[in-house]
């Protein structure tokens, strides 16, 4: 069964004006301005499947860079080993609780390649004890401009750069704003004022929870490629979303036209965690 899938992007800006990237968000419909997230989990898995099963990264980002909220679940679960480390930055929540189990998971997809941010920042004592253990291995920090007070937002300035992090001004509404930030040496820039959050839809071919499940069963048996390739022919909802996530950024390969092919190139740990990234988006399914 076919449905639409809903994301929305909005652009981020070098200190030339140039797009550097994109933030890309949970949307629910095609006309919400803002999304009402029920779970950080579901949410992004519905974006990362949004991303790689249905709409396609090159067609979100070009050659830019994708910035995407993560969920802590996510995070712990290792589930980005799939993912372009070149295209993806991976944003922490600011209501992440920080525990030892959280920094080794930074650790962790910090040495894959991954560039990781902290988002809403709030220039407080609270939050820099609370964050610190995180600043070696964080490229940027995206700054709050509404929850901030002017003297914070230029506190953070000083601050990030003593650490050679990499500040991003997000919800900038007007020009005066832009400009003070940028002559206090913001390196990236997001808001209203260049650009509203665009809708991006996208055909998802549906797939049931049992479906999945049933596939991450049989790979947990560590079968043979002949063995999983005769039960992804079992589940062709599965095995489309499949050659569709394989060539969603067609830039460096062939077109993958098999499903033979697409878990050969994927592997058979990464499809697991493309089956589960797919499981934690249909969290709310009954089928």
């Amino acid at each position: 069964m076919q449905s639409l899938a809903y994301l929305a992007r909005q652009p981020i800006l070098d200190r030339d004006g140039n797009i550097f990237a994109y933030e890309l968000l949970f949307r629910d419909s095609p006309s919400s301005d803002t999304a009402i997230i029920a779970s950080d989990l579901q949410a992004t898995a519905q974006v990362l499947e949004n991303i790689l099963n249905s709409i396609g990264l090159t067609r979100l980002v070009g050659e830019s860079k994708a910035f995407i909220n993560c969920s802590r679940e996510i995070l712990l679960d290792n589930l980005f080993g799939l993912l372009n480390t070149d295209r993806f930055v991976i944003e922490i929540l600011e209501d992440v609780t920080v525990d030892e189990n959280l920094i080794r998971a930074i650790q962790r997809h910090k040495s894959l390649g991954f560039e990781l941010a902290l988002d809403d920042f709030i220039m407080s004592d609270e939050y820099i004890r609370r964050f610190e253990p995180l600043f070696e291995y964080v490229s940027y920090v995206k700054m709050d401009l509404v929850d901030n007070s002017p003297e914070d937002i230029e506190k953070a300035a000083q601050f990030f750069k003593s650490k050679n992090i990499k500040l991003l001004a997000e919800k900038v509404e007007d020009e005066p704003t832009y400009k003070r930030c940028k002559d206090i040496g913001y390196d990236f820039f997001q808001g209203f004022f260049f650009a509203k959050p665009e809708i991006v839809t996208g055909q998802k071919i549906d797939a049931t929870s049992a479906a999945i499940l049933e596939i991450i069963k049989l790979l947990r048996t560590r079968p043979t490629l002949e063995v999983l390739c005769d039960e992804f022919d079992k589940h062709p909802d599965i095995s489309a979303n499949l050659l569709q996530f394989v060539n969603s950024d067609v830039r460096n390969k062939p077109v993958i036209e098999s499903v033979k092919g697409a878990i050969v190139w994927v592997g058979m740990k990464h499809i697991q965690e493309w089956l589960t990234i797919m499981l934690y988006a249909h969290l709310d399914s009954r089928s």
